[in-house]
């Protein structure tokens, strides 16, 4: 009879891709995960460990593999953790963890994350879920970014007070209310209102809580930052402490945004004005940049500012639009004037209302964008213009365009 160890440890070829460990899984998992493991070419459930093994004996057990995963038995609460921090801190890279529970809370999927794990697998094990999470590691460390199938529109100030948060909120609802999937991004480093202006509490994890969890991030754990408004827009909060997070890494910020893109059809971004380092990570993944206006001189000025170092840094100028807030054919500077100055048409032009978005943000009650008024006109006419970009896109093929990579090619 032929040793069933023979081909896994006589061969380092496609057969020895994945060495996968269990700790401390009990029996029925453990026989439900070798099955399904099986289905995936070159994967190996390599033995079943108890809770005491080391960082050291984790690296022996699975050095003759390629790609390295751990699968921790997570319904042990505190003691799981434990144990999946100190196999993060003792072994190198190459070492993926899995948590494995019956438990799908978010905050049971965030402490697994916080503790070092990169996938959450839910018990009873599935075979999609098992395959999916086994892909991720090879494409993890192939330094594959998953291919964006949204739109990203980024929304920035060309100066303070341009009113960009009220006009992001309001046109994600009008994209969710034409049945657009959506979720509405406050990129603010510390102490963003789309929460507040959607009559909706603090979020105790935020977008760039998010980003420094980049190597562990998928579906499940995305589901616990969410906060989910009654009309179905999905938000990521700003962190409500001031400097919170500093030095975020432009890296994992493009990671997370073509991650965003992944799973809605549109993604809105609410940036603060200037171009930071972070925000331009951001419009670096961004298939549009919406450069908000009002009708003044240093606005103007800005934004031309803006339009010349972004064009520099060869963010494609086709993909820049204006977008001119408050307007009013009484305004001092009229359109074509702006125009002019600009050297560009202004693509969305949103009507002085300024006493009614007042009201309604003040409220946390959004203006209801389907009663008929000039302001409900704009909107529509932006959704629509969005929702034909997605369907042209989709009909060219949209998963082969270039993005702007975060490896520069």
């Amino acid at each position: 009879m032929t040793d069933p160890n023979v081909t896994i440890r006589g061969s380092r070829s496609s057969e020895r891709r994945i060495g996968i460990l269990c700790i401390n899984m009990d029996p029925v998992s453990r026989e439900g995960l070798e099955t399904l493991v099986a289905q995936t070419p070159g994967a190996h459930v390599v033995d079943n460990v108890d809770r005491h093994i080391n960082p050291r004996e984790v690296m022996r057990m699975l050095e003759e593999f390629q790609h390295r995963v751990c699968v921790i038995n997570f319904d042990e609460g505190e003691e799981s953790a434990r144990i999946s921090q100190r196999i993060h801190e003792g072994c190198d890279t190459s070492v993926s963890i899995f948590a494995a529970s019956s438990d799908a809370h978010p905050d049971q999927i965030i402490a697994a994350m916080r503790s070092g794990c990169s996938e959450y697998l839910q018990k009873p094990f599935r075979t999609d879920q098992v395959a999916d999470a086994l892909a991720h590691v090879e494409a993890r460390h192939q330094g594959k970014l998953p291919g964006q199938k949204g739109q990203v529109i980024t929304l920035m100030g060309a100066k303070g007070g341009a009113g960009v948060t009220s006009l992001a909120l309001h046109l994600a609802l009008n994209l969710v209310r034409q049945r657009q999937t959506c979720l509405l991004v406050d990129q603010h480093p510390a102490l963003g209102d789309l929460a507040l202006c959607l009559g909706m509490g603090r979020h105790q994890y935020s977008f760039y809580e998010l980003i420094h969890n980049m190597d562990r991030l998928d579906v499940d754990l995305l589901q616990g930052f969410l906060l989910q408004h009654p009309s179905g827009l999905h938000l990521l909060d700003s962190p409500e402490a001031i400097h919170a997070f500093s030095n975020t890494p432009s890296d994992a910020i493009e990671h997370t945004m073509a991650f965003l893109a992944e799973n809605y059809q549109f993604v809105i971004v609410d940036c603060p004005p200037g171009l930071s380092e972070d925000t331009c990570a951001v419009i670096r993944q961004s298939d549009h940049l919406a450069i908000v206006i009002t009708p003044e001189l240093p606005a103007i000025h800005n934004a031309i500012r803006s339009i010349q170092y972004l064009t520099g840094l060869h963010y494609p100028d086709e993909n820049i639009d204006i977008v001119l807030n408050r307007y009013s054919r009484k305004n001092p500077l009229s359109e074509r004037e702006i125009e002019a100055s600009l050297h560009r048409q202004i693509a969305v032009k949103i009507p002085n209302d300024y006493d009614l978005i007042v009201n309604a943000m003040n409220a946390g009650t959004p203006i209801d964008l389907a009663r008929k008024s000039e302001l409900a006109a704009a909107f529509d006419t932006w959704t629509d213009r969005l929702v034909a970009n997605e369907s042209v896109a989709e009909k060219a093929g949209k998963g082969s365009r270039k993005l702007f990579s975060l490896f520069g090619s």
